[in-house]
């Protein structure tokens, strides 16, 4: 089920044109765009940073974006020119975009253009590891490759708290009576308080999140409250990362609560970020407010 937010304007209020004027903010033309890209980035779970100085070994480089993510444990840098020209970029800006990567020893440079490259730029980019496009192609053309680094970026999120809450039986007995007296997630299918239910869920999303990245569907999502019966059935990428991604900021959330003591006790459903309550009584056809009532104990 798609839901579409379109909320309407409550009333219309007349301004002059010198008000706008007056209204538009200060940042310039070309800072917006560089916020813009990095923003594109950053949503894909890059660590971006603007205008980052890179030092490479004939010298040091100040670049618009520097885009940082990891691959199979493998760092990947990629430097980006933003050019919020009013004109093609030439082909001596590309020469200068290589001559940088290959100093500072990026993985991958791109440089973004909403008004195109001049014949010339296209050709010098051709058969490298430099990428000409703008906001809009680069979203729609490398929507796939977006997809695998959101996959890759779950994956490595789901194996490292994995990996914490395993650490958490290896406590010694009195921190990990206190650790866990302070679980307040899901209950197993017997009634059980504590993550071993949980530790079963981060497995499951992994596995279904390999089978998105070899593109074998359908996957299968287990809700952190599964009881056996209401397994969801996923039939592609964009579906299990939008429900997928929420789930392990709740399970995230729960080994916080769990290790910090500072941190207010609460219900595990109380920690679902709103779209994933939504989403999930939207597949149910449950009430929000069933949806947050906490679970039964033995």
């Amino acid at each position: 089920m798609t839901y579409f937010i379109n909320p309407q304007p409550t009333h219309t209020t007349r301004v002059s044109r010198l008000e706008v004027e007056n209204l538009r903010p200060m940042t310039p033309e070309w800072k917006v765009y560089q916020e813009q890209v990095a923003k594109l980035f950053a949503d894909l779970g890059f660590t971006t940073t603007v205008d980052e100085r890179l030092t490479g070994a004939r010298g040091s480089h100040e670049i618009d974006v520097v885009a940082r993510t990891t691959a199979a444990g493998i760092e990947q840098v990629w430097v980006i020119e933003c050019k919020r020209w009013h004109r093609a970029i030439p082909k001596e800006r590309v020469l200068t975009l290589q001559t940088i990567v290959a100093d500072v020893g990026a993985d991958r440079g791109l440089m973004f253009c909403e008004k195109g490259f001049q014949a010339g730029a296209i050709r010098a980019a051709r058969n490298t590891n430099i990428t000409l496009t703008s906001i809009e192609d680069f979203s729609r053309n490398n929507a796939e490759e977006m997809q695998l680094l959101q996959i890759r970026g779950l994956e490595e999120r789901l194996e490292l708290l994995a990996q914490k809450y395993t650490n958490l039986w290896d406590l010694k007995s009195s921190e990990q009576e206190m650790v866990f007296s302070r679980y307040a997630g899901p209950s197993d299918i017997l009634g059980r308080n504590g993550p071993i239910s949980l530790q079963a869920r981060l497995s499951q999303m992994s596995e279904a999140m390999e089978r998105a990245r070899h593109n074998r569907w359908p996957a299968w999502y287990h809700p952190l409250d599964d009881d056996g019966t209401s397994v969801i059935r996923v039939l592609n990428r964009d579906a299990l990362l939008m429900i997928v991604e929420p789930t392990v900021v709740t399970c995230e959330r729960i080994y916080e609560q769990m290790t910090n003591t500072e941190i207010p006790m609460v219900d595990w459903r109380e920690l679902q970020p709103p779209e994933l309550i939504e989403l999930l009584n939207a597949i149910r056809g449950t009430t929000k407010a069933d949806s947050r009532k906490p679970a039964s104990r033995s």
